[in-house]
């Protein structure tokens, strides 16, 4: 890492790009690429994502920039005491570091020991530093040195700059490590809480928390699809699916079935026009996305029971959010297909036919056929008590 660096930093935060930084401080785009890419390597951390043709900053990346724009004021301040442009000076940090604490220590020898380096290889440092900034910065002397004034205004901006550096690195191999540790567990988007997948979830989180304190589980919830994509990209080293079926070289356990209901408003399923069919073909249907196993089942359903002109007719609307799903089924005269425990808890008036054991949603838990991942599967299920 360089002190010019913070600079390309906060530049493409301030200009929204790379290609704009470059030209405001007047260097190749390749370079302020490469900056950027050493400070987020050493932080741990995306500090930018793309947002059409600019570069904006991801929110881990807005809450640092304030400690990256002060480290890149202390480097303008240094380049300022070289006398020289502040786009083309650079110090190493590890140099301008152990300039620091040569002159907290008052002696090369003594910093040497400190850092554990050779004493010539830290004298040599501190000459190549003295000739970056084009002036001596140290009076040596047979015991010890001391500063020079322009010694004491390199060691003040430098200071400042390595305690915030301390910092945020400290902090990035804080969250390298936890995030070592960290086990994560994809799954489908629970409907509600009252639904098994949101109980089980929880009561797997409160577990695991207490027996396994010092190995985080992170856990996120997206569709189906998603989720057997990030087990192939390594996003994920679990995903609990609602899928019949998962491709090889995925291996899996099924840990429940759900069964399934046609969910719309009471009034729908009262007399003659109640029926299954009926209901299909005159009410406005709401669906998960194509990404759900929830989905797949919803398709089965009314191409088992609608011929393909009155599939052509009917109405479809693609929603992944239940409180969204439940407010058309009551205010606005749709049905849906549902698990029955996402919605018999609910002060609602609700009716709803119960689809056969073939409809049944089957929950499992899948991996990758890595010891790992084999073995976080084992600790997942036996916290499940499956």
């Amino acid at each position: 890492m360089d002190s010019w660096s913070f600079i390309a930093v906060e530049r493409v935060f301030r200009a929204g790009g790379i290609r704009a930084a470059a030209r405001a401080l007047g260097r190749p785009a390749a370079n302020v690429a490469a900056a950027v890419e050493r400070v987020e390597s050493a932080l741990a951390q995306n500090l930018f994502r793309a947002a059409g043709q600019r570069l904006v900053a991801t929110l881990e990346g807005r809450r640092l920039m304030p400690d990256i724009a002060r480290c890149a004021d202390a480097a303008r301040d240094l380049a300022a005491l070289s006398r020289q442009d502040p786009t083309r000076f650079s110090v190493s940090l590890p140099a301008l570091f152990r300039f620091c604490e040569v002159a907290r220590s008052g002696s090369i020898r003594k910093a040497a020991m400190t850092i554990r380096i050779g004493q010539p290889q830290l004298s040599r440092q501190m000459s190549s530093l003295e000739k970056a900034f084009g002036r001596p910065l140290l009076a040596r002397a047979p015991d010890g040195i001391t500063l020079l004034p322009d010694g004491t205004d390199v060691l003040a901006h430098a200071e400042v700059m390595e305690a915030i550096w301390r910092r945020l690195t400290r902090t990035a191999g804080h969250q390298f490590r936890r995030a070592e540790a960290t086990g994560r567990l994809g799954s489908i988007i629970p409907l509600g809480p009252e639904s098994s997948i949101a109980k089980s979830l929880a009561a797997l989180a409160a577990r695991w928390m207490s027996e396994r304190p010092a190995h985080p589980l992170f856990i996120s919830s997206t569709t189906a699809e998603d989720l057997l994509n990030g087990l192939q990209r390594g996003i994920y080293d679990l995903a609990l699916l609602d899928v019949d079926h998962v491709s090889e070289p995925l291996e899996r356990r099924v840990i429940a079935r759900t069964g399934l209901a046609l969910v719309g408003h009471e009034a729908l399923f009262s007399g003659p026009s109640g029926k299954l069919e009926t209901i299909l073909k005159e009410q406005p249907i709401v669906v998960p996305s194509l990404r759900s196993g929830l989905r797949q089942k919803a398709t089965t359903l009314i191409a088992a029971h609608l011929s393909d002109s009155e599939r052509d007719a009917m109405h479809l609307l693609e929603v992944d959010s239940l409180p969204v799903i439940v407010n058309l089924l009551l205010e606005h005269g749709f049905v849906a297909v549902l698990p029955r425990s996402a919605f018999m808890t609910m002060k609602a008036p609700l009716g709803a036919i119960a689809l056969g054991p073939a409809y049944d949603l089957t929950l499992s838990l899948a991996w990758l056929p890595r010891p790992a991942s084999r073995r976080l599967a084992e600790r997942v299920l036996a916290m499940l008590a499956l």
